[in-house]
């Protein structure tokens, strides 16, 4: 088997994901609006709405930056992204945890994910041929190929991402990728919490006002 590809430079990148029908650039407009909606939860917020939120977002941003001529939203198994008909690929998003876009480190998912994850990995590796760049459909055997963009998004902690083709799965997490694409965050250095709202009740800004005695 090959060795795992690791794609960290914009010269590599580019044209890879070009071959996708994607880009990095549109790829970095989607994770920054679902961290800048995740950074305006509040402690008031149901648990775990942050996540739920960044994953959500990820997907609206998805369809809105990627969807027209060759991209459509896709739902297979109740799990929200989007998919190439033409190319046989599906995009969907992911919490990752601290390791996203960590060179020394396999990431791995948050949330615990269930039947339609593994069998989506499982149509991965039945795609997967050694030397490729990435996966190609193996008539018969599978339809889509299936890519995760893993966004880990926390207060006071780096923003990360990168979009990876998962072929391990166990327990509940994606153990193995065989591409991972890290996506270039450095432009925008602020953490969740520089960008939040005040998480409080009145004015946002203190006003002074002249008093004056009436004479």
């Amino acid at each position: 088997m090959s060795a795992k590809l690791i794609l960290t430079e914009r010269e590599d990148i580019d044209p890879f994901l070009t071959n996708m029908g994607l880009s990095h650039d549109g790829l970095v407009e989607v994770v920054r609006f679902a961290e800048a909606q995740r950074a305006l939860c509040t402690s008031n917020d149901v648990r775990g709405f942050n996540l739920i939120t960044v994953h959500d977002k990820a997907a609206r941003g998805l369809r809105e930056v990627f969807c027209g001529e060759d991209w459509e939203k896709d739902e297979t198994d109740n799990q929200a992204g989007i998919r190439n008909p033409k190319l046989k690929l599906r995009v969907i998003p992911c919490n990752f945890d601290e390791n996203a876009g960590n060179l020394d480190a396999r990431p791995t998912n948050r949330v615990l994910k269930g039947h339609a994850t593994r069998r989506k990995v499982r149509c991965n590796r039945t795609g997967w041929l050694p030397n490729l760049p990435m996966p190609t459909p193996m008539p018969g055997k599978s339809d889509f190929t299936t890519w995760v963009l893993g966004i880990f998004a926390e207060d006071q902690k780096p923003l990360a991402a990168e979009l990876s083709l998962p072929l391990g799965f166990n327990g509940g997490r994606y153990f193995d990728f065989v591409n991972r694409i890290i996506l270039d965050l450095r432009g925008d250095p602020m953490t969740g919490s520089q960008r939040r709202q005040p998480d409080r009740g009145g004015p946002v800004e203190d006003i002074d006002i002249e008093i004056k005695r009436k004479v």
